[in-house]
């Protein structure tokens, strides 16, 4: 059975900036190599870890995984699907960090009844999804509130259930606690592993260490563009190593 993720010798790179944009950011026009020849791949049911300091190019991968960039050199493939394919986008559900999509006026069940519907979700199916994801995620006293009334956590519990809306057989999560207290962060982790990962081909990006020992059955380390670990999850000093060096101790 083909993997539900697909990498293949990916290579990304950012273009200079026009030299008024460097100027204005204080910056020498050069491009930039984000990932360098990475591959790997993430099975069905399967959750895998990806680890890398700020700039090690987890979210440039998460992006070109989803389709939203296009690779330099290298293939992805969802499902055995193209990457940005409506088809293939409806198969996928995506988590950042920071969420700023969602119509801050309206309820947050209201939010998932709109974005539910995008995917083609109607009447009795799309209020029991949302019932259900609701029950799933304890949320269910959030349904009627303003979305920009909530707490960061409650925001970031909304942002899950959207990417759960329609059900979706892969599931990218960028840094899903990184703005939650410690105990805020613990419970939600336990709210995914029961309730979310099951049954889908999940990539976590994530800083925590904990947080991939929790949740993720593998790890992969990117640093400085390559990847310089696929495998359980190191301790604390080979991280670092592997974040500082690409080696490791």
């Amino acid at each position: 059975m083909s993997p539900s993720i697909h990498v293949e010798n990916i290579q990304f790179i950012y273009p200079a900036p026009p030299a008024y944009v460097a100027w204005l950011m204080g910056q020498g026009r050069r491009r930039v190599e984000a990932l360098k020849d990475v591959s790997l791949h993430v099975s069905a049911s399967e959750c895998v870890s990806l680890m890398g300091s700020n700039g090690a190019g987890k979210t440039t991968l998460l992006k070109i995984i989803l389709g939203i960039l296009r690779p330099t050199r290298g293939t992805a493939r969802i499902l055995g699907l193209s990457p940005g394919d409506f088809e293939t986008r409806r198969k996928v559900g995506l988590s950042n960090s920071d969420e700023r999509s969602f119509y801050w006026r309206l309820t947050v069940r209201q939010n998932l009844a709109f974005f539910g519907r995008l995917w083609g979700l109607r009447g009795s199916q799309l209020e029991d999804r949302i019932d259900l994801i609701a029950r799933d995620l304890d949320m269910e006293d959030l349904l009627s509130l303003r979305f920009g009334k909530l707490s960061t956590g409650m925001r970031q519990k909304a942002a899950i259930a959207r990417a759960l809306i329609h059900d979706p057989e892969v599931l990218l999560l960028d840094e899903p606690t990184r703005s939650l207290d410690p105990l805020a962060a613990a419970t939600f982790r336990r709210l995914l592993k029961s309730h979310v990962l099951a049954g889908r081909a999940t990539l976590i990006a994530t800083h925590q260490i904990e947080e991939a020992r929790e949740l993720s059955s593998r790890c992969i380390v990117l640093s400085r563009g390559s990847m310089v670990h696929d495998g359980a999850i190191p301790g604390m000093d080979e991280l670092e190593a592997l974040l500082s060096t690409g080696r490791r101790p």
